[in-house]
């Protein structure tokens, strides 16, 4: 299974989890999920089903952080057989979901780690370097990291001691620290979609995406947006998650977008509410800086949308896909919109449910409009 969003540990101490969509950079804390004070790392998801959200694993110590961002809870539980005074960095779950591997100290044993019975099994040493987390390429299973001193790209292989190989030399740029106290110079979330595209997040929260969905890889990783994935300053500690494939374009150069309700009415067919808006995309900054105005060609508009049977989103000259309870409005060839100028689209989302509980007024939550040319 599969999600739209993966999941970042945030903070050296007291550690959040935020969801984080890798096409249109939408960051958002979990808020129904408490801070866990110690701090943890190493982490992994294990998936549970269309439409559930999945349990998260984390390694702090010698303790085992089971997560559940449904229920809003955190577990700690001791771990058999494993050092409680090493710092874990790396963290992946077996394909099948009952293993999290984790690896701390370059010259000490990495663990597997049974979430189920809480016992961990000694294996290989990682090696050297500064990398800090792993992700399980979905075609080969390869365990695929980076490393933050040169940009790296490497293959963590649990049949060789060191476990450390080198697939090709400097393919990112060097990875930059957060601006928290003690933050390291890493790469320190990675993930996977499901056909092969690699995602590398740096402890400052900068974003980079590199195609491994062939034998060939690029000589080069592309770094995602001009800015830093909004989390406050704080370090990004590690990640977790397969993300579902998207064919549109990842882009986090947010354009200004405003929303007009205009009505809603009843929905027979499905069974719910149709709600008219007009939304106003501005070829401007979104946060105002008038010196990354620029003329829009193509864009993109993503909200909120649950996943329902027949919901959906009309308006013309967009395509539309749904995924993982969001919507994305792709613009159809090129729309010119000069810098500083404004154009209306109206929109009609259909949402099914008991009419006399939908709200009049759809919330159209995690509205934003990105440039994507």
């Amino acid at each position: 299974m599969t999600h739209r969003k993966v999941y970042l540990a945030v903070g050296r101490n007291n550690t959040r989890i935020y969801r984080f969509d890798p096409i249109d950079g939408d960051t958002r804390l979990a808020e129904n999920v408490p801070p866990y004070e110690p701090g943890y790392t190493a982490m992994g998801a294990q998936y549970r089903g269309d439409g559930k959200e999945p349990l998260l694993f984390a390694v702090s110590g010698g303790d085992l952080i089971t997560i559940d961002v449904e229920a809003g809870t955190l577990d700690s539980h001791r771990v058999k057989d494993l050092p409680s005074d090493v710092t874990w960095y790396d963290g992946d779950m077996s394909a099948d979901g009952k293993t999290l591997f984790i690896a701390g100290s370059p010259n000490g044993p990495s663990h597997s780690i049974d979430v189920t019975t809480k016992t961990a099994t000694p294996g290989p040493r990682p090696g050297g370097g500064r990398w800090d987390d792993f992700a399980r390429h979905p075609k080969d299973h390869r365990l695929i990291s980076v490393e933050g001193d040169n940009g790296d790209l490497l293959h963590v292989d649990p049949g060789r001691d060191p476990m450390k190989t080198v697939l090709k030399q400097a393919v990112f740029k060097p990875a930059e620290a957060s601006a928290s106290a003690g933050s390291r110079r890493s790469y320190s979330a990675m993930f996977f979609d499901t056909v092969g595209n690699f995602y590398a997040v740096d402890s400052a929260g900068n974003v980079n995406h590199l195609d491994m969905t062939t034998d060939h890889i690029p000589d080069q990783a592309e770094r995602i947006g001009n800015g830093k994935i909004p989390v406050d300053g704080l370090e990004v500690m590690n990640g977790a998650g397969l993300i579902t494939q998207m064919p549109v374009k990842p882009s986090y150069d947010e354009i200004t977008v405003t929303k007009k309700f205009n009505t809603s009415w009843e929905n027979y067919d499905p069974r719910g509410r149709v709600y008219s808006f007009e939304l106003t995309l501005t070829a401007a900054d979104r946060n105002g800086d008038t010196g990354k105005n620029a003329d829009v060609r193509t864009f993109r508009i993503s909200f909120d949308l649950p996943t329902l049977q027949g919901a959906k989103v009309q308006a013309s000259g967009v395509d539309v896909i749904y995924e993982g309870g969001k919507a994305y409005l792709s613009s159809q060839a090129d729309q010119l919109l000069t810098a500083g100028s404004s154009r209306p689209i109206t929109v009609q989302i259909t949402v099914p449910g008991d009419t006399a509980t939908l709200p009049r007024e759809y919330p159209l939550d995690g509205l934003r409009a990105t440039r994507l040319a």
